[in-house]
């Protein structure tokens, strides 16, 4: 959108002369940003912010943070694919450890159940704890103490978070900041040497789009002041 909004300014004031320069300017940046390797590059960081899962880790329970919901043409709603795989991933694991299941995201749509409803739907665990408010990653670490004390779990217990890997960064920074201590689960890398990954990709500008609303999604929490800046350290 910025280079789109670039040339409109350029066509209006016509600045015939900066057309030329524009338009390689911006072939540029769109043959770079459609290389999968440079995106896998950049997007990096943003799978950090805290100790990867091992087997034998001390675990008190997993937090699953649920991602979105859809509704069909009857009006039924559903999980979203993110809320589906983070689910069963979560509830694998909480079973393996025996653990407790903490589903946490609430309603994002107006007359639609919570998502948290709506994964508890779909697995069965007989240890599972829902909370049914939660809009976003800060409402979630600040409603989890209330659950936590509900069902007699410890504050400063090891918590397992189970998100997309590309959250994880803004949830352990958010986690943090509020004195949880947490692990994320450790998914594979996906930077590999392929020659797959320096031949250009429309799929990157996705996976731009996405570690762009991270980013600037982690700015507008430090700003508010729902990440600590010493949790960097």
């Amino acid at each position: 959108m910025p280079i789109f909004w670039a040339m409109m300014i350029i066509i209006l004031l016509n600045q015939k002369k900066y057309y030329y320069i524009f338009i390689k300017i911006t072939f540029l940046i769109m043959l770079i940003l459609s290389l999968p390797i440079l995106i896998n590059i950049i997007n990096y960081p943003l799978s950090l912010g805290a100790d990867k899962y091992k087997e034998g880790d001390n675990i008190s329970a997993v937090i699953v943070l649920t991602g979105g919901a859809y509704k069909d043409l009857n009006n039924n709603w559903y999980p979203s694919i993110n809320t589906i795989n983070r689910s069963v991933l979560g509830n694998n694991i909480a079973k393996k450890l025996n653990v407790p299941l903490i589903i946490i995201g609430g309603n994002k749509n107006s007359n639609a159940p919570s998502e948290s409803t709506l994964a508890s739907q779909i697995i069965k665990n007989d240890n599972l704890i829902l909370e049914l408010e939660s809009k976003n990653t800060y409402q979630s670490v600040v409603n989890l103490k209330e659950i936590l004390l509900k069902n007699n779990l410890e504050t400063k217990g090891n918590y397992l978070i189970v998100t997309s890997k590309i959250h994880h960064l803004r949830t352990a920074l958010t986690f943090k900041s509020k004195n949880y201590r947490v692990k994320v689960f450790g998914y594979k890398n996906n930077i590999k040497l392929s020659i797959l990954n320096i031949i250009p990709n429309s799929q990157s500008y996705l996976y731009f789009n996405k570690g762009l609303y991270e980013y600037l999604g982690i700015v507008q929490y430090i700003l508010n002041g729902y990440i600590r800046i010493n949790v960097f350290n």
